[in-house]
């Protein structure tokens, strides 16, 4: 953070420095000092982080941080980096000190006094409080109540750091869609509304690759009934356009350093390949392909199943094969299992559009199968799982 006003420490002001103060709040950010040295260190950083943000050519997420120590590092965020980061790196800990570590994987450099200093990428990864350095990276997840922005179910703002941040989209994706299954014999298997892998990969694209000198904005993260909206600031970097996203095998990246630290864990392992990952796993789960809109924000746009859970790909025949159901049947376990609905038989026969004796016929067997169950209430039965 580049500061142009430093003021110095005091009980008490003069009306016209008060004044002075108070104007220039709200135009600028300036910093603080007690004595002469903390002036001069001050001074020296910001003429540093000038130099880095003006003067030369240094990426935007390699500018180094002068302000920064390893006393801002998250250890949250560095064990949750632990647990997804590949087993070379991993060992290196216990056996280095942290700065090395981090200099290593490219967070930041020691200087020749033998401090650390976080670059951006590495505050953004690791450090406690990011506001601290003034960067951009707020995240807001909601969950809208219908396929409108109107009824908000459920919000979650974040300024937490990206492994931190990771934590807590799977917490807000996990409670805000739903999880069904499908039962084999005596085996439950689970099925989510959406594939979580192509969901995160869309999430962690989005702020890996964000542009971060746009100021005043921040990613969103959108749930529908029907769909799941991610929105980035910026466009596409030169000279990527939709028809060669997930296409090119060697793509180009806005920010490689934040790319070079994901690279080395679960989350980004094979670079070039997310986009059709993404892609892949839509279709596993029968679901419509990613869709992708390039202009001042980048947005992805997953559709669901519209608030029905669904079978995977070519997965219904196989896993009922061994009961012999007929189309009716399958369908109607399916609608009971999401909880959708139950039947009698007259609904059944209803919905279906047979007769009151084959609908009978269809849910005594699925229930002899034991594959539904049924309660007797006002001389009616009524099946469900």
């Amino acid at each position: 953070m580049t500061h142009i006003f430093f003021v110095k420490n005091c009980k008490t002001r003069d009306e016209g420095s008060t004044k002075f103060l108070n104007r220039i709040r709200d135009l600028t950010k300036y910093d603080t000092f007690t004595t002469k040295e903390e002036l001069l260190d001050a001074v020296k950083n910001s003429l540093q982080d000038a130099i880095d943000k003006r003067l030369t050519r240094v990426a935007y997420d390699r500018q180094m941080l002068y302000n920064s120590s390893i006393d801002d590092v998250d250890e949250e965020a560095i064990e949750l980096y632990l647990d997804v980061v590949e087993d070379n790196i991993r060992g290196l800990f216990g056996k280095r000190d942290l700065d090395k570590i981090l200099e290593y994987i490219g967070a930041g450099k020691i200087d020749e006094n033998n401090v650390f200093h976080f670059n951006k990428a590495g505050a953004l990864c690791f450090a406690k409080d990011i506001s601290k350095f003034d960067l951009e990276h707020d995240v807001k997840m909601v969950r809208f109540n219908g396929t409108e922005r109107l009824e908000i179910i459920d919000k979650h703002f974040s300024e937490s750091s990206f492994f931190k941040l990771i934590k807590e989209f799977d917490s807000f994706f996990n409670r805000n869609t739903k999880l069904g299954g499908i039962v084999t014999g005596m085996k439950r298997t689970q099925i989510p509304e959406y594939p979580i892998k192509a969901v995160r990969e869309a999430f962690i694209n989005a702020i890996a690759h964000r542009d971060y000198t746009l100021t005043g904005d921040c990613i969103t993260f959108y749930i529908y009934d029907d769909r799941i909206e991610i929105i980035s600031p910026g466009k596409l970097p030169y000279p990527v356009t939709l028809e060669t996203l997930g296409v090119d095998k060697n793509p180009k990246h806005r920010n490689k350093n934040i790319c070079k630290i994901f690279q080395r864990t679960e989350y980004m392992e094979h670079k070039g390949t997310g986009i059709a990952r993404m892609r892949d796993d839509m279709k596993k789960s029968n679901l419509p392909e990613p869709e992708f809109e390039d202009g001042f924000y980048f947005k992805v746009v997953l559709r669901g199943p519209n608030g029905k859970l669904i079978l995977p790909q070519n997965a219904t025949a196989n896993d009922y094969e061994e009961f012999n159901l007929n189309n009716r049947q399958l369908d109607a376990i399916l609608k009971m299992r999401n909880d959708e609905e139950s039947f009698s038989y007259n609904s059944y026969a209803e919905v279906y559009g047979i007769s009151k004796s084959t609908a009978k016929r269809d849910l005594n067997t699925l229930y002899d199968k034991k594959l539904i169950r049924k309660i007797t209430m006002n001389q009616s039965n009524y099946f469900f799982i």
